[in-house]
């Protein structure tokens, strides 16, 4: 089954319904993906899911108050978190690995720190350490992208380079994103949006609290080259920090890296995981 065709799945937790997709071979690790600011499972590239799901199973999540999933989004990582985790252990899952995108990135920090046991293999794409100052200035960026009232040029203000290469690989990843056509997820609100922009607005402003050396997940960093939403050195500052982390950098690439070269990030996630 590609993802394209995957149905919604819903788990009940705590009385609230928490929205789910997964494909793949169910034997093995699976791999949980959290998503960016914004995302739903819709969100995801096809190439990407239906690449890494060759080899195992592959679950998209939507947090709280996000795309189909119920409940109130949380203005902070922390609350978003807790709701992470819950879903993933309602699923049955003792252990996993984790594909962390941007806000995702955060929550999957996170997790690292406070329940190591539940993780084997983390991978960060497009992610900032807690304290990082590309942050202070996300709202203005964010405001400047939706203000351009055009869909497709706001995503790719935000996801690609200025460059023609970049803008035509992105401009094809929105539309791999649009190929699903029945039972597509909510969009997410703007109650949501507001949340989730303070959330990213405290990562980068509240006192840090998580110490990454403490990680010793072996853990996969992947990043575009210009990043403006998390800053292309924030990713360096995580290598840093993290004792078992290999790092890419993708050419002519920003916030959207991993789905520009998603022919790339499969071979070379595929390869990072079955190690």
């Amino acid at each position: 089954m590609s993802y394209a065709d995957a149905p919604n799945e819903y788990i009940e937790v705590g009385g609230i319904s928490y929205a789910y997709r997964s494909v793949g071979n169910k034997s093995g690790t699976p791999l949980v993906c959290l998503q960016h600011f914004t995302g739903t499972l819709d969100n995801w590239d096809p190439i990407v899911i239906n690449g890494l799901a060759k080899g195992r199973q592959v679950i998209t999540i939507d947090n709280a108050g996000v795309g189909s999933s119920g409940g109130v989004t949380p203005d902070n990582v922390s609350e978003m978190t807790d709701v992470a985790i819950k879903i993933i252990t309602a699923l049955g899952i003792g252990q996993c690995d984790l594909l962390g995108f941007s806000l995702g990135g955060f929550i999957a920090q996170t997790i690292a720190m406070r329940e190591p046991a539940l993780l084997r293999k983390i991978i960060l794409v497009g992610t900032a350490p807690q304290g990082t100052k590309a942050l202070h200035s996300f709202p203005q960026l964010v405001d400047k992208a939706f203000k351009l009232n055009d869909r497709k040029e706001t995503y790719l203000y935000l996801f690609a380079t200025k460059s023609e290469k970049s803008r035509t690989k992105m401009g094809a990843t929105l539309g791999r994103l649009m190929e699903r056509k029945k039972d597509r997820d909510k969009e997410t609100s703007m109650a949501a949006v507001q949340a989730q922009v303070k959330a990213l607005t405290k990562w980068g402003t509240d006192p840090v609290t998580l110490n990454l050396n403490k990680i010793h997940h072996p853990v996969m960093i992947v990043q575009g080259s210009n990043d403006e939403m998390m800053d292309s050195d924030s990713s360096l500052e995580l290598f840093k920090q993290i004792p078992e982390a290999y790092l890419f950098y993708y050419p002519d690439s920003a916030h959207g890296s991993f789905f520009q070269y998603a022919e790339i990030f499969v071979e070379q996630a595929g390869a990072f995981l079955n190690l």
